[in-house]
């Protein structure tokens, strides 16, 4: 079976992206996130070569791939496949410096 393994930086993510999206949408809008990443998540464990692999420079960041929250499609996840799954690594509104916090 597929399995997603969320980084602990990833979850901080999804956390302060949630807490965004309630401050500005409401309480529903943040809760349709945090349930849209979920089924995102599970989509990428089942097909962890889905999505773009990133053309980053540095390289530890070259595995890492980016897909689309689904209905949410300015948030991204970077996401590694894994032998049985996917890692993701972060989630990340599209207009942020991506690279630079990928190479915290």
């Amino acid at each position: 079976m597929a399995e997603v393994f969320v980084r602990a930086r990833a979850r901080r993510d999804l956390l302060s992206n949630a807490e965004y999206l309630e401050e500005h949408g409401g309480v529903e809008t943040a809760q349709r996130f945090l349930d849209a990443t979920q089924s995102t998540f599970e989509l990428l464990a089942k097909m962890p070569k889905v999505g773009s692999l990133c053309a980053f420079r540095k390289p530890a960041l070259r595995r890492i791939r980016r897909w689309p929250v689904k209905g949410f499609e300015n948030w991204l996840i970077f996401y590694q496949p894994r032998r049985n799954g996917v890692e993701i690594v972060h989630v990340i509104h599209g207009a942020r410096d991506i690279e630079g916090l990928l190479d915290r």
